[in-house]
C-alpha cells in the first residue's frame, strides 16, 4: 500500500508539477522586471494575476494602458482591471485594507467597473477603517469643508505613520483653518504637537518646525531649539546630497536653510 501511494505521489508530481501560490510568480515576474527582461515578467505577472494576484493583475492593466514596456492595448488593460476590480471587491470583503484602496481608486476612475463615487468613498473609508493612512487623508481631503470630519480623518491618517498629515493637521490648528478655509478653534500646543510628530516620522518636516520658533509667531521665539531642529533636516538632506549639485532638490534645500541658519557657528540669521 505504501508502495502504491508512494508510485501515485510521484505520477501526480509528474503529470502537474509543485503548484506556485500567485505570490511566488508575483516575486519572480518583479525579480525579472528589475532585470528588464520584460517577456519573462509579463508572462509571469500574468500567472500570477490568474493565481489571484490584485497587485499583478493591477501592474499589467496599467502598462497596457500607459504603453510601458508594451503597445499600448486597450482591451487587455480593461480585461486586467476587470480581474483587479472583482479580485479587489472580494479581498476587500475579506478586510485587506489595500484591497479596498484599489477598490476605491478602481470606482473613482471608472477602471473595469462604472463611476460610482458613493462606492469609492465606502471604499476607502472603510481602507481607512483598517489602518490605511493614504485612504484616510483622502478621506480628509474630500470632506475638507467639514471641520470636524477633516480633523477625524487626518487625525487617523496621522496615527496611522503619515508625516503629511501630522503636518497639515499642526497647520490647521496654528493658524486656525485647513486648506478649504474651514475654521477651527486655534490650538497653539496641539499644533506643535503635530509638527512635532510630523518631524519625528520625517525629518526634512523638522525645518518647518525651525522656522516657527524663529518666527515667534505661533510660540516665544527660541533660536537654540530652531537650530535644533535645522541640524536635524540638514543632517536628514546632507545624508541625499553626497556632493554638490544645484539640480539636486536636497541640495537645494541645505542651501534654502543655511540662508536662515549657518551650520558652522551656530547662528541663526
Amino acid at each position: 500500500m505504501k508502495k502504491y501511494t508512494a508510485v501515485l505521489l510521484l505520477l501526480l508530481t509528474a503529470l502537474f508539477g509543485c503548484s506556485k501560490t500567485h505570490e511566488e510568480y508575483l516575486s519572480s515576474a518583479e525579480n525579472y522586471y528589475k532585470n528588464k527582461e520584460y517577456n519573462k515578467a509579463i508572462s509571469l505577472y500574468d500567472k500570477a494575476c490568474e493565481k489571484g494576484s490584485l497587485k499583478g493583475c493591477m501592474f499589467l492593466a496599467d502598462i497596457y494602458k500607459k504603453g510601458a514596456v508594451v503597445n499600448i492595448d486597450n482591451t487587455k488593460s480593461l480585461n486586467y482591471y476587470k480581474k483587479s476590480f472583482l479580485l479587489a471587491d472580494d479581498y476587500c470583503q475579506q478586510n485587506i485594507k489595500d484591497a479596498c484602496k484599489t477598490l476605491s481608486y478602481l470606482y473613482e476612475n471608472g477602471l473595469g467597473v462604472n463611476i460610482d463615487l458613493a462606492k469609492a468613498d465606502n471604499a476607502s473609508s472603510k481602507a481607512c477603517d483598517l489602518g490605511d493612512a493614504q485612504s484616510c487623508y483622502y478621506q480628509a481631503r474630500i470632506n475638507a469643508d467639514n471641520i470636524d470630519e477633516f480633523i477625524l480623518y487626518a487625525d487617523k491618517a496621522c496615527q496611522n505613520n503619515m508625516a503629511y498629515a501630522c503636518l497639515v493637521l499642526g497647520n490647521t490648528y496654528l493658524t486656525g483653518f485647513n486648506e478649504s478655509m474651514a475654521e477651527i478653534e486655534k490650538d497653539t500646543e496641539k499644533g506643535i504637537s503635530y509638527i512635532n510628530k510630523a518631524c519625528e516620522m520625517n525629518n526634512e518636516i523638522c525645518a518647518n518646525l525651525a522656522d516657527i520658533y524663529i518666527s515667534g509667531d505661533d510660540v516665544e521665539q527660541d533660536y537654540n531649539t530652531a537650530a535644533a531642529y535645522y541640524e536635524t533636516a540638514l543632517s536628514y538632506y546632507s545624508s541625499l546630497c553626497p556632493e554638490k549639485n544645484d539640480d539636486n532638490i536636497a541640495c537645494k534645500k541645505i542651501n534654502i536653510i543655511k540662508s536662515k541658519y549657518s551650520h558652522d557657528n551656530n547662528t541663526i540669521f
